[in-house]
Protein backbone atom coordinates (compact mmCIF):
# COMPACT_ATOMS: atom_id res chain seq x y z
CA UNK A 1 0.00 0.00 0.00
CA UNK A 2 0.79 3.73 -0.63
CA UNK A 3 3.96 4.76 2.02
CA UNK A 4 3.51 0.88 4.22
CA UNK A 5 4.24 -2.78 3.68
CA UNK A 6 2.26 -4.73 1.42
CA UNK A 7 -0.26 -6.74 2.91
CA UNK A 8 -1.39 -8.54 0.01
CA UNK A 9 0.03 -10.07 -2.91
CA UNK A 10 -2.11 -7.94 -5.11
CA UNK A 11 -1.47 -4.84 -3.03
CA UNK A 12 -0.47 -1.66 -5.22
CA UNK A 13 2.08 1.13 -4.70
CA UNK A 14 1.70 4.82 -5.74
CA UNK A 15 3.91 3.88 -8.69
CA UNK A 16 1.60 1.28 -9.45
CA UNK A 17 -1.68 2.95 -8.91
CA UNK A 18 0.38 6.24 -11.84
CA UNK A 19 1.18 3.61 -14.08
CA UNK A 20 -2.49 1.95 -13.82
CA UNK A 21 -4.35 5.70 -14.27
CA UNK A 22 -1.88 6.26 -17.23
CA UNK A 23 -2.57 3.23 -19.33
CA UNK A 24 -6.02 2.84 -19.59
CA UNK A 25 -7.90 5.92 -20.37
CA UNK A 26 -11.57 4.64 -19.29
CA UNK A 27 -10.58 4.71 -15.58
CA UNK A 28 -7.85 8.24 -16.11
CA UNK A 29 -11.83 9.59 -17.53
CA UNK A 30 -14.00 8.04 -14.28
CA UNK A 31 -11.40 9.48 -11.73
CA UNK A 32 -11.10 12.81 -13.39
CA UNK A 33 -14.65 13.56 -11.68
CA UNK A 34 -12.71 13.70 -8.65
CA UNK A 35 -10.15 16.08 -9.23
CA UNK A 36 -11.20 18.92 -6.96
CA UNK A 37 -10.77 16.52 -4.14
CA UNK A 38 -7.13 14.76 -3.60
CA UNK A 39 -8.43 11.96 -1.07
CA UNK A 40 -11.36 10.72 -2.66
CA UNK A 41 -8.87 10.11 -6.53
CA UNK A 42 -6.38 8.35 -4.21
CA UNK A 43 -8.94 5.85 -2.37
CA UNK A 44 -11.09 5.34 -5.77
CA UNK A 45 -7.47 4.97 -7.69
CA UNK A 46 -6.33 2.24 -5.15
CA UNK A 47 -9.38 0.49 -5.15
CA UNK A 48 -9.30 0.10 -8.89
CA UNK A 49 -5.70 -0.71 -9.46
CA UNK A 50 -6.16 -3.04 -6.26
CA UNK A 51 -9.08 -4.82 -8.22
CA UNK A 52 -7.51 -5.58 -11.55
CA UNK A 53 -4.57 -6.54 -9.63
CA UNK A 54 -6.43 -9.39 -7.93
CA UNK A 55 -8.22 -10.35 -11.14
CA UNK A 56 -4.38 -10.61 -12.43
CA UNK A 57 -2.78 -12.54 -9.26
CA UNK A 58 -5.22 -14.11 -7.77
CA UNK A 59 -7.95 -15.44 -10.31
CA UNK A 60 -5.37 -15.64 -13.23
CA UNK A 61 -7.12 -13.14 -15.20
CA UNK A 62 -5.35 -10.35 -16.76
CA UNK A 63 -7.90 -8.39 -18.47
CA UNK A 64 -7.98 -4.24 -19.19
CA UNK A 65 -10.60 -2.21 -17.41
CA UNK A 66 -11.70 -1.18 -20.95
CA UNK A 67 -12.19 -5.06 -22.27
CA UNK A 68 -13.82 -5.51 -18.16
CA UNK A 69 -16.43 -3.67 -19.06
CA UNK A 70 -17.06 -4.54 -22.46
CA UNK A 71 -17.57 -8.45 -20.87
CA UNK A 72 -19.38 -7.00 -18.24
CA UNK A 73 -22.47 -5.75 -20.93
CA UNK A 74 -21.99 -8.58 -22.92
CA UNK A 75 -22.64 -11.62 -20.40
CA UNK A 76 -25.34 -9.00 -19.23
CA UNK A 77 -27.31 -9.23 -22.30
CA UNK A 78 -27.41 -12.86 -21.99
CA UNK A 79 -29.99 -14.68 -20.50
CA UNK A 80 -27.56 -16.92 -18.19
CA UNK A 81 -28.48 -15.79 -14.65
CA UNK A 82 -24.82 -17.06 -13.87
CA UNK A 83 -23.64 -15.10 -17.19
CA UNK A 84 -25.42 -12.05 -15.87
CA UNK A 85 -23.57 -11.76 -12.16
CA UNK A 86 -20.39 -12.54 -13.74
CA UNK A 87 -18.94 -9.39 -12.44
CA UNK A 88 -20.98 -9.37 -9.89
CA UNK A 89 -19.57 -12.44 -8.35
CA UNK A 90 -15.69 -11.39 -9.00
CA UNK A 91 -16.35 -7.73 -7.19
CA UNK A 92 -18.20 -9.79 -4.15
CA UNK A 93 -15.59 -12.36 -3.87
CA UNK A 94 -13.08 -9.37 -4.04
CA UNK A 95 -14.40 -7.20 -1.50
CA UNK A 96 -17.24 -8.63 1.13
CA UNK A 97 -15.96 -12.64 0.43
CA UNK A 98 -12.41 -12.21 0.95
CA UNK A 99 -10.52 -14.13 3.28
CA UNK A 100 -7.96 -11.72 3.50
CA UNK A 101 -10.36 -9.15 4.89
CA UNK A 102 -11.47 -11.32 7.45
CA UNK A 103 -11.94 -9.14 10.42
CA UNK A 104 -11.91 -6.08 8.51
CA UNK A 105 -14.73 -3.41 9.54
CA UNK A 106 -17.43 -4.08 7.19
CA UNK A 107 -17.68 -0.20 6.11
CA UNK A 108 -13.63 -0.02 4.56
CA UNK A 109 -14.44 -3.77 2.87
CA UNK A 110 -17.75 -1.61 1.54
CA UNK A 111 -15.53 1.84 0.82
CA UNK A 112 -12.07 0.70 -0.24
CA UNK A 113 -13.04 -2.50 -2.19
CA UNK A 114 -16.12 -2.69 -3.89
CA UNK A 115 -17.73 0.88 -4.16
CA UNK A 116 -14.51 2.04 -6.12
CA UNK A 117 -15.65 -0.77 -9.05
CA UNK A 118 -19.17 0.09 -8.57
CA UNK A 119 -19.09 3.49 -9.21
CA UNK A 120 -16.60 2.65 -11.99
CA UNK A 121 -19.12 0.64 -13.51
CA UNK A 122 -22.30 3.32 -13.28
CA UNK A 123 -20.04 5.54 -14.77
CA UNK A 124 -19.81 3.89 -17.99
CA UNK A 125 -23.44 3.06 -17.94
CA UNK A 126 -22.50 -0.52 -17.25
CA UNK A 127 -23.93 -1.02 -13.58
CA UNK A 128 -22.42 -3.79 -11.60
CA UNK A 129 -25.71 -4.50 -10.08
CA UNK A 130 -29.54 -3.27 -9.77
CA UNK A 131 -29.94 -4.73 -6.24
CA UNK A 132 -29.27 -3.84 -2.72
CA UNK A 133 -28.69 -5.46 0.41
CA UNK A 134 -25.28 -6.97 -0.28
CA UNK A 135 -23.62 -5.98 2.52
CA UNK A 136 -25.09 -5.21 5.83
CA UNK A 137 -26.84 -2.27 7.23
CA UNK A 138 -24.04 -0.09 9.68
CA UNK A 139 -25.42 -2.00 13.11
CA UNK A 140 -25.36 0.76 16.67
CA UNK A 141 -22.44 1.45 17.55
CA UNK A 142 -20.57 -0.46 20.28
CA UNK A 143 -19.33 2.38 21.68
CA UNK A 144 -20.48 5.74 22.31
CA UNK A 145 -18.72 9.22 22.55
CA UNK A 146 -18.23 10.53 25.71
CA UNK A 147 -18.18 14.44 25.90
CA UNK A 148 -14.88 16.66 26.14
CA UNK A 149 -14.24 18.54 29.02
CA UNK A 150 -12.89 21.39 28.99
CA UNK A 151 -10.28 19.82 31.30
CA UNK A 152 -9.92 16.74 29.00
CA UNK A 153 -9.34 18.80 25.81
CA UNK A 154 -6.42 20.61 27.47
CA UNK A 155 -5.05 17.21 28.59
CA UNK A 156 -5.66 15.85 24.89
CA UNK A 157 -4.33 18.89 23.16
CA UNK A 158 -1.24 19.32 25.62
CA UNK A 159 0.22 15.36 24.39
CA UNK A 160 0.19 16.75 20.58
CA UNK A 161 2.51 17.59 18.16
CA UNK A 162 2.17 21.19 17.34
CA UNK A 163 0.64 20.58 13.91
CA UNK A 164 -1.96 18.15 15.08
CA UNK A 165 -2.73 20.89 18.11
CA UNK A 166 -3.37 23.18 16.05
CA UNK A 167 -5.41 21.35 13.23
CA UNK A 168 -7.95 20.27 16.83
CA UNK A 169 -7.63 23.66 17.92
CA UNK A 170 -9.27 25.03 14.69
CA UNK A 171 -11.54 22.25 14.75
CA UNK A 172 -12.64 22.98 18.15
CA UNK A 173 -12.88 26.47 17.40
CA UNK A 174 -14.71 26.28 13.83
CA UNK A 175 -17.15 23.58 14.70
CA UNK A 176 -15.44 21.70 11.90
CA UNK A 177 -15.44 18.13 10.87
CA UNK A 178 -11.70 16.88 9.88
CA UNK A 179 -12.53 16.80 6.49
CA UNK A 180 -13.65 20.45 6.30
CA UNK A 181 -10.16 21.50 8.38
CA UNK A 182 -7.30 19.24 5.88
CA UNK A 183 -9.51 20.27 2.98
CA UNK A 184 -11.49 23.59 2.63
CA UNK A 185 -9.42 25.40 5.43
CA UNK A 186 -6.17 23.87 4.40
CA UNK A 187 -7.24 26.16 0.95
CA UNK A 188 -7.56 29.29 2.85
CA UNK A 189 -3.93 29.63 4.12
CA UNK A 190 -2.42 32.72 2.29
CA UNK A 191 -5.99 34.78 3.56
CA UNK A 192 -4.99 33.30 7.19
CA UNK A 193 -1.56 34.82 7.07
CA UNK A 194 -2.33 37.61 5.96
CA UNK A 195 -5.77 38.54 8.25
CA UNK A 196 -3.31 36.94 11.37
CA UNK A 197 -0.51 39.98 10.10
CA UNK A 198 -3.13 42.61 9.71
CA UNK A 199 -3.86 41.97 13.41
CA UNK A 200 -7.19 40.39 13.54
CA UNK A 201 -8.67 38.01 16.98
CA UNK A 202 -11.28 36.85 14.82
CA UNK A 203 -10.97 34.88 11.28
CA UNK A 204 -14.08 34.48 9.32
CA UNK A 205 -14.15 30.93 7.06
CA UNK A 206 -16.11 30.44 4.40
CA UNK A 207 -17.66 26.08 2.79
CA UNK A 208 -18.74 25.64 0.04
CA UNK A 209 -21.13 22.89 1.31
CA UNK A 210 -20.55 19.83 3.71
CA UNK A 211 -20.67 16.29 2.76
CA UNK A 212 -22.18 17.71 -1.04
CA UNK A 213 -25.65 19.26 0.65
CA UNK A 214 -24.90 22.40 -1.22
CA UNK A 215 -25.51 24.35 1.48
CA UNK A 216 -22.93 27.08 1.72
CA UNK A 217 -22.10 28.14 5.08
CA UNK A 218 -19.16 29.95 6.78
CA UNK A 219 -17.78 30.04 10.99
CA UNK A 220 -14.67 31.51 12.69
CA UNK A 221 -11.67 30.96 14.42
CA UNK A 222 -10.95 33.03 17.45
CA UNK A 223 -7.53 34.08 19.65
CA UNK A 224 -6.38 30.29 20.92
CA UNK A 225 -6.72 29.10 16.91
CA UNK A 226 -4.64 32.15 15.77
CA UNK A 227 -2.21 31.54 18.46
CA UNK A 228 -1.58 27.90 17.89
CA UNK A 229 -1.60 28.87 14.03
CA UNK A 230 1.21 31.41 14.65
CA UNK A 231 3.24 28.42 16.86
CA UNK A 232 2.68 26.23 13.76
CA UNK A 233 4.00 28.71 10.80
CA UNK A 234 7.76 28.96 11.61
CA UNK A 235 7.69 25.19 11.24
CA UNK A 236 6.02 25.06 8.54
CA UNK A 237 8.38 27.60 6.94
CA UNK A 238 11.15 25.03 7.99
CA UNK A 239 9.24 22.21 6.29
CA UNK A 240 8.77 24.44 3.20
CA UNK A 241 12.79 26.08 2.81
CA UNK A 242 13.87 22.18 3.36
CA UNK A 243 11.69 20.72 0.70
CA UNK A 244 12.73 22.96 -1.67
CA UNK A 245 8.94 23.82 -2.68
CA UNK A 246 6.49 26.29 -1.72
CA UNK A 247 2.79 25.14 -1.05
CA UNK A 248 -0.56 26.94 -0.89
CA UNK A 249 -1.70 24.60 1.90
CA UNK A 250 -1.66 25.21 5.61
CA UNK A 251 -1.22 21.98 6.97
CA UNK A 252 1.39 19.99 5.23
CA UNK A 253 3.59 16.95 5.95
CA UNK A 254 7.29 16.70 6.25
CA UNK A 255 7.52 16.30 2.70
CA UNK A 256 5.62 19.12 2.02
CA UNK A 257 2.40 18.16 0.36
CA UNK A 258 -0.97 18.42 2.32
CA UNK A 259 -1.76 16.46 4.71
CA UNK A 260 -4.04 13.24 4.40
CA UNK A 261 -6.60 13.07 6.98
CA UNK A 262 -5.69 9.13 7.04
CA UNK A 263 -2.47 10.12 8.65
CA UNK A 264 -4.01 13.10 11.20
CA UNK A 265 -6.34 9.85 12.36
CA UNK A 266 -3.21 7.40 12.51
CA UNK A 267 -0.90 9.82 14.48
CA UNK A 268 -3.57 11.51 16.92
CA UNK A 269 -4.47 7.51 17.81
CA UNK A 270 -0.93 6.46 18.36
CA UNK A 271 -0.17 9.80 20.62
CA UNK A 272 -3.33 9.50 22.48
CA UNK A 273 -2.70 5.57 23.13
CA UNK A 274 0.50 6.13 24.34
CA UNK A 275 -0.54 9.01 26.73
CA UNK A 276 -3.87 6.37 27.94
CA UNK A 277 -5.81 8.87 27.33
CA UNK A 278 -7.66 6.42 24.28
CA UNK A 279 -8.49 3.34 26.10
CA UNK A 280 -10.60 1.67 23.64
CA UNK A 281 -12.26 2.17 19.75
CA UNK A 282 -14.38 4.95 19.74
CA UNK A 283 -13.08 5.88 23.36
CA UNK A 284 -11.68 9.45 22.36
CA UNK A 285 -11.70 10.75 18.69
CA UNK A 286 -11.12 14.06 17.28
CA UNK A 287 -14.75 14.31 16.51
CA UNK A 288 -15.35 15.79 20.08
CA UNK A 289 -13.96 18.78 19.35
CA UNK A 290 -16.44 19.59 17.01
CA UNK A 291 -18.95 18.53 19.32
CA UNK A 292 -17.11 19.82 22.44
CA UNK A 293 -18.15 23.47 19.68
CA UNK A 294 -21.98 22.68 19.96
CA UNK A 295 -22.12 21.44 23.33
CA UNK A 296 -20.57 24.59 25.12
CA UNK A 297 -23.49 26.56 23.00
CA UNK A 298 -26.16 24.42 24.97
CA UNK A 299 -27.04 26.39 28.36
CA UNK A 300 -30.39 27.75 28.17
CA UNK A 301 -28.42 30.52 30.46
CA UNK A 302 -25.68 31.27 27.94
CA UNK A 303 -28.44 32.74 25.85
CA UNK A 304 -26.97 31.40 21.88
CA UNK A 305 -29.07 30.24 19.24
CA UNK A 306 -28.68 26.87 18.76
CA UNK A 307 -30.01 28.02 15.03
CA UNK A 308 -26.98 29.69 14.05
CA UNK A 309 -24.44 27.62 15.91
CA UNK A 310 -26.15 24.73 13.50
CA UNK A 311 -25.43 27.13 10.51
CA UNK A 312 -22.00 27.81 11.63
CA UNK A 313 -21.33 23.45 11.49
CA UNK A 314 -23.14 23.44 8.23
CA UNK A 315 -26.36 21.51 9.28
CA UNK A 316 -28.42 21.96 6.07
CA UNK A 317 -31.58 20.55 8.53
CA UNK A 318 -31.00 22.96 11.24
CA UNK A 319 -31.30 21.98 14.85
CA UNK A 320 -33.66 19.25 13.68
CA UNK A 321 -36.97 22.36 15.22
CA UNK A 322 -37.03 24.01 12.18
CA UNK A 323 -38.75 23.17 8.75
CA UNK A 324 -35.97 22.29 6.36
CA UNK A 325 -37.00 25.20 4.21
CA UNK A 326 -36.64 27.82 7.16
CA UNK A 327 -33.49 27.10 8.61
CA UNK A 328 -30.88 29.39 8.85
CA UNK A 329 -29.25 29.97 5.62
CA UNK A 330 -31.96 28.02 4.24
CA UNK A 331 -34.02 28.72 0.79
CA UNK A 332 -35.85 31.57 2.87
CA UNK A 333 -34.02 32.86 5.30
CA UNK A 334 -31.08 34.14 3.52
CA UNK A 335 -30.08 36.53 6.94
CA UNK A 336 -26.37 35.41 7.38
CA UNK A 337 -25.71 36.05 3.47
CA UNK A 338 -27.51 39.52 4.01
CA UNK A 339 -26.96 40.37 7.45
CA UNK A 340 -23.49 38.11 8.17
CA UNK A 341 -22.86 40.53 11.15
CA UNK A 342 -25.92 38.40 13.18
CA UNK A 343 -23.76 34.94 12.75
CA UNK A 344 -20.88 37.01 13.90
CA UNK A 345 -22.29 38.43 17.26
CA UNK A 346 -23.79 34.53 18.29
CA UNK A 347 -20.16 33.09 17.38
CA UNK A 348 -18.78 36.21 19.93
CA UNK A 349 -21.47 35.49 22.91
CA UNK A 350 -19.47 31.46 22.34
CA UNK A 351 -16.18 32.76 22.61
CA UNK A 352 -15.75 32.83 26.26
CA UNK A 353 -16.15 29.02 26.39
CA UNK A 354 -13.94 27.99 23.50
CA UNK A 355 -10.91 29.93 23.98
CA UNK A 356 -9.82 27.94 27.02
CA UNK A 357 -6.53 29.21 27.03
CA UNK A 358 -6.76 32.94 26.90
CA UNK A 359 -9.92 34.05 28.63
CA UNK A 360 -12.56 33.25 31.16
CA UNK A 361 -15.96 32.70 30.46
CA UNK A 362 -18.18 36.21 31.88
CA UNK A 363 -21.39 34.70 33.01
CA UNK A 364 -24.00 36.14 30.83
CA UNK A 365 -26.65 38.60 31.29
CA UNK A 366 -30.10 36.35 32.25
CA UNK A 367 -27.17 33.89 34.56
CA UNK A 368 -25.94 37.62 36.26
CA UNK A 369 -28.87 38.79 36.94
CA UNK A 370 -30.54 35.45 38.57
CA UNK A 371 -27.25 35.02 40.87
CA UNK A 372 -28.02 38.78 41.52
CA UNK A 373 -31.34 37.54 42.99
CA UNK A 374 -30.23 34.74 45.11
CA UNK A 375 -27.69 37.03 46.76
CA UNK A 376 -30.72 39.42 47.50
CA UNK A 377 -32.81 36.84 48.75
CA UNK A 378 -30.49 35.29 51.55
CA UNK A 379 -29.47 39.12 52.54
CA UNK A 380 -33.36 39.55 53.29
CA UNK A 381 -33.59 35.94 54.87
CA UNK A 382 -30.35 36.62 57.15
CA UNK A 383 -31.89 40.66 58.18
CA UNK A 384 -35.34 39.06 59.01
CA UNK A 385 -33.37 36.22 61.36
CA UNK A 386 -31.50 38.60 63.13
CA UNK A 387 -34.92 40.38 63.57
CA UNK A 388 -36.49 37.97 65.27
CA UNK A 389 -33.50 36.72 67.11
CA UNK A 390 -33.76 39.82 68.79
CA UNK A 391 -36.79 40.45 69.56
CA UNK A 392 -36.73 37.19 71.48
CA UNK A 393 -33.69 38.36 73.57
CA UNK A 394 -35.26 41.72 74.40
CA UNK A 395 -38.76 41.34 74.51
CA UNK A 396 -39.61 43.84 71.90
CA UNK A 397 -42.05 42.33 69.93
CA UNK A 398 -43.98 45.38 69.33
CA UNK A 399 -41.53 47.15 68.04
CA UNK A 400 -41.45 47.62 64.06
CA UNK A 401 -38.39 46.77 61.99
CA UNK A 402 -37.30 49.71 61.04
CA UNK A 403 -37.49 50.49 65.24
CA UNK A 404 -35.46 47.08 65.44
CA UNK A 405 -32.73 47.71 63.10
CA UNK A 406 -31.99 50.94 64.67
CA UNK A 407 -31.96 49.19 68.32
CA UNK A 408 -29.53 47.00 67.15
CA UNK A 409 -26.92 49.27 65.44
CA UNK A 410 -27.12 51.24 68.84
CA UNK A 411 -26.20 47.65 70.81
CA UNK A 412 -23.94 47.08 68.20
CA UNK A 413 -22.03 50.66 68.57
CA UNK A 414 -22.25 50.02 72.20
CA UNK A 415 -20.53 46.72 71.97
CA UNK A 416 -17.75 47.83 69.67
CA UNK A 417 -17.24 50.41 72.00
CA UNK A 418 -16.60 48.46 74.86
CA UNK A 419 -14.33 46.22 73.00
CA UNK A 420 -12.12 48.97 72.17
CA UNK A 421 -11.67 49.80 75.79
CA UNK A 422 -10.19 46.74 76.28
CA UNK A 423 -13.38 44.31 77.50
CA UNK A 424 -14.49 41.30 76.66
CA UNK A 425 -17.56 40.72 75.54
CA UNK A 426 -19.86 37.86 75.29
CA UNK A 427 -23.56 36.75 74.59
CA UNK A 428 -25.24 35.29 78.08
CA UNK A 429 -27.61 32.94 78.34
CA UNK A 430 -30.35 35.44 78.90
CA UNK A 431 -29.87 36.84 75.72
CA UNK A 432 -27.95 40.04 76.89
CA UNK A 433 -24.41 40.71 76.56
CA UNK A 434 -22.31 40.60 79.60
CA UNK A 435 -18.76 42.16 80.10
CA UNK A 436 -16.01 41.49 81.60
CA UNK A 437 -12.07 42.87 82.26
CA UNK A 438 -9.43 40.62 80.01
CA UNK A 439 -7.34 38.36 81.70
CA UNK A 440 -4.22 41.01 81.56
CA UNK A 441 -1.40 38.53 82.70
CA UNK A 442 -1.53 36.90 79.29
CA UNK A 443 -1.10 39.64 77.66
Amino acid sequence: MLGRQARFSYSVSEADVAEFVERNACAREFLNKYDNEATTYNEKAVGLARFFRWLKVVKGLNISPEAFLEMHLQKRSLNSVKERRWALRFALEFSRDNPDLEGKAANYIYASFFLPLKLFCDYHEAPLTTNKGFFPKRGRRKYQDKPFTVDFVKRALGVLSQRDRTICMVQLQSGQSIKQVLVDINKQCKRIFREIDQGKERIRLDFPERKGNGFAYFSFISRDSIQEVQKWRPIREQIIKSVGKDSEYLFITESGKPLPCKHFHNALRLTWTRHKLRTGPLSVRSHGFRKFFEQESSPPERGISKSYISFMMGHSSGNGEDHKLDVVGGVYDQCPRVYPGVVEREYEKLEPYINIYSSTPKMQDPERDRLQRDVEALTYSMSSLKREMFRMAHNTENLTDEEIDQAMAEEEANLEMLRKKGYAVRLARDGNFSKSKPNREGL
